[in-house]
C-alpha cells in the first residue's frame, strides 16, 4: 500500500484469503481490504462480491456492518444515491459508534443535497471527486471539484468542496492548507452540516499536527457550546478539559 504497489497488494491478499484453515474472521478482514484495493483499482464489481460475502457471513457482526457500510459507500460513489442512503440510514444503529457515525454522516450529507438540481449533475460530479480521493487520484478529484464550482456557482454543495479539499491535503500532509480549507467551512458555512464537523477536524489538527494546543482548546470550545447537539461534542468537551490540564476520568 504504502510503496503505491497496489497489484502486489492484490496478490497477496488473494493467497491470503484462500489459504488452508484460514481463521474466517481474518478471512474476512482481507476480504474487505482486498475489496478495497479492487475498488482503487476501478474493479467495482470484484469490490461489492467481497463486501458481500463478508456481510452474509458476518450478518449480526461488526465485520458485517462494516461491509454493509463499504457496499453503501459503493453505491454512492455510482451515484446511487437513495440506495446508499437507505443502507446508511439502517446502518445508523450499528453497534460500531465509528461505523455509526460515518453512516450518519453520509445519509445526511446525501439527503441534504438530493435533487437540489433535478439533473442531480452535482451531486454526481461530487461522488466522483470523492471515489478519487479515495482512489489517490488527487489532481484529478481537485479537477472534479473546481468544474462543480464553475458551472454551478453558490451551490450549497459548496462548503462540501472545502471539506473533500480539506480531506485531500490532509492526506498529503500539508495541513496548513487543510486548516485552511477547514476554517473557510467555519467562517462562511457556519450553519452548514460541515460547520461541526471542520470545528472538530480544525482541534485535532491543531493539538496533533499543528502544535498549537491553545488553539485546539478554541476550536473545541466553540464545538461543545455553539453545537451542543454535534456527535462530536462530548468528545470535544473532553479533549478541552484535557488540554486545560483537568483531571479526566
Amino acid at each position: 500500500l504504502y510503496l503505491n504497489n497496489n497489484k502486489k497488494a492484490i496478490t497477496l491478499l488473494e493467497e491470503m484469503i484462500e489459504y488452508p484453515g484460514l481463521n474466517p474472521w481474518v478471512q474476512a478482514q482481507g476480504k474487505l481490504q482486498l475489496g478495497d484495493y479492487y475498488l482503487i483499482e476501478g474493479e467495482v464489481w470484484e469490490a461489492t462480491l467481497l463486501y458481500s460475502q463478508v456481510d452474509k457471513a458476518f450478518k449480526d457482526d461488526q465485520l458485517g456492518h462494516e461491509a454493509r457500510y463499504r457496499n453503501a459507500r459503493l453505491s454512492y460513489f455510482n451515484r446511487d444515491f437513495q440506495w446508499a442512503q437507505s443502507q446508511f440510514d439502517v446502518l445508523k444503529a450499528s453497534t460500531s459508534k465509528l461505523i455509526a457515525n460515518d453512516a450518519l454522516d453520509l445519509s445526511v450529507f446525501i439527503m441534504d443535497n438530493l435533487g437540489l438540481d433535478s439533473t442531480e449533475t452535482a451531486m454526481a460530479l461530487y461522488a466522483d471527486a470523492d471515489l478519487l480521493v479515495f482512489q489517490n487520484q488527487f489532481d484529478e478529484a481537485f479537477a472534479k471539484l473546481d468544474t462543480l464550482v464553475r458551472d454551478f456557482p453558490g451551490h450549497d454543495l459548496e462548503d462540501d468542496v472545502f471539506y473533500l479539499k480539506a480531506r485531500i491535503y490532509e492526506k498529503k500532509r500539508d495541513y496548513l492548507q487543510t486548516a485552511e480549507m477547514l476554517q473557510r467551512i467555519v467562517d462562511d458555512f457556519s450553519d452548514g452540516i460541515r460547520a461541526d464537523n471542520a470545528l472538530y477536524k480544525l482541534g485535532q489538527l491543531y493539538e496533533n499536527q499543528l502544535n498549537d494546543p491553545e488553539k485546539a482548546q478554541t476550536y473545541y470550545e466553540t464545538l461543545f457550546i455553539d453545537f451542543s447537539n454535534s456527535t462530536f461534542a462530548v468528545e470535544a468537551r473532553k479533549r478541552y478539559r484535557v488540554l486545560r490540564g483537568d483531571a479526566v476520568q
